[in-house]
């Protein structure tokens, strides 16, 4: 009696070995067959905890796909809302029907703005720290996202903006690489910047008793309690549209010394309530001379302001300065 437990005992070891994959097929074979029910409890029987991440999603998804097949469209969205924040571009299984597709296309077009939105706070994040390595995976994550935003047709006017800036940072980071591994050019520019080393985005605006402490800050300072200063990685403002932006033209040595160097610049400009520029930060720069220009002439930019629920609201804008 005793050894036919230990066979059994050994037996079922052997076959919980298999039991991930044996699971999935399982389910999968009842999906198949519109046993949703019987699926369902099969994958309940799963421990999600520990399996491996593409087991995990495996399960997930057969689950979401049960659920919308059983009317419990609230509890199939729940799960495919997880699996869009976990695997933001991941695709579906070929057993997926047009009409999960298009629940799950749904799902993803709500929450990416708010994604591309995390991935981008996490690579300025990195980039304040003047970590290029860890900025870089996050940034190249959002551009194919906001590139997956446009083809589902989000409605959200400030990715444009962001996708602008996702491109800059990402040349910038490897505009860096090449010149630490690259000889430098022997040029007169003596006060050009070597590289990245400002905080490409602000973490917050400066109040106005700092403004002089800033690189290349001019214009008049923003106005003490003035409010609150949006940036393009908050949510539900409409970014300011340009009505005058002429930027000044370079002199040929500047332009052949940019070149040389393979420099960009960046620079951040603060727009009131009326769509005045009130304050204007150097956080990059491209060229000295260059860089007093550019400050001169944020002053006469206009922009019809960034909105937030209908009101015009101060809106902190980076511009990527290339030669």
């Amino acid at each position: 009696m005793r050894a036919i437990f230990i066979i059994g005992a050994v037996l079922v070891a052997a076959r919980a070995g298999l039991t991930a994959q044996d699971t999935i097929s399982v389910a999968r074979d009842l999906y198949a067959s519109a046993a949703y029910e019987e699926a369902l409890s099969t994958l309940s029987r799963m421990d999600g905890a520990t399996a491996a991440p593409d087991v995990a999603r495996q399960v997930d998804e057969y689950r979401a796909f049960c659920l919308y097949a059983l009317g419990r469209t609230r509890e199939a969205e729940s799960i495919a809302e997880s699996m869009v924040r976990k695997h933001p571009l991941a695709g579906l299984d070929a057993d997926a029907s047009p009409r999960l597709e298009t629940m799950f296309a749904g799902v993803r077009k709500r929450l990416l703005p708010s994604l591309i939105r995390e991935r981008f706070r996490t690579a300025r994040s990195a980039l304040d720290q003047k970590n290029f390595g860890a900025a870089e995976p996050p940034l190249s994550e959002a551009r194919l996202m906001i590139v997956e935003a446009e083809k589902l047709g989000v409605n959200d006017e400030g990715l444009a903006d962001l996708g602008v800036l996702v491109g800059g940072f990402l040349q910038l980071i490897r505009s860096s690489a090449e010149q630490r591994t690259a000889p430098q050019p022997v040029t007169p520019a003596a006060s050009m910047a070597a590289g990245p080393s400002a905080a490409p985005r602000p973490a917050a605006p400066a109040p106005a008793s700092s403004a002089a402490s800033r690189p290349a800050s001019s214009t008049a300072p923003a106005a003490a309690g003035a409010g609150r200063v949006y940036a393009v990685d908050d949510e539900g403002v409409s970014p300011p549209i340009v009505i005058e932006q002429r930027m000044p033209a370079m002199t040929q040595e500047m332009r052949q010394i940019t070149k040389a160097l393979q420099s960009s610049g960046m620079i951040d400009i603060v727009i009131d309530e009326a769509g005045k520029v009130v304050d204007a930060t150097i956080r990059q720069s491209l060229n000295s001379s260059f860089d007093t220009l550019i400050v001169r002439s944020a002053r006469r930019w206009k922009y019809r302001p960034a909105m937030k629920d209908g009101v015009p609201v101060r809106y902190v804008k980076t511009l990527i300065l290339v030669p």
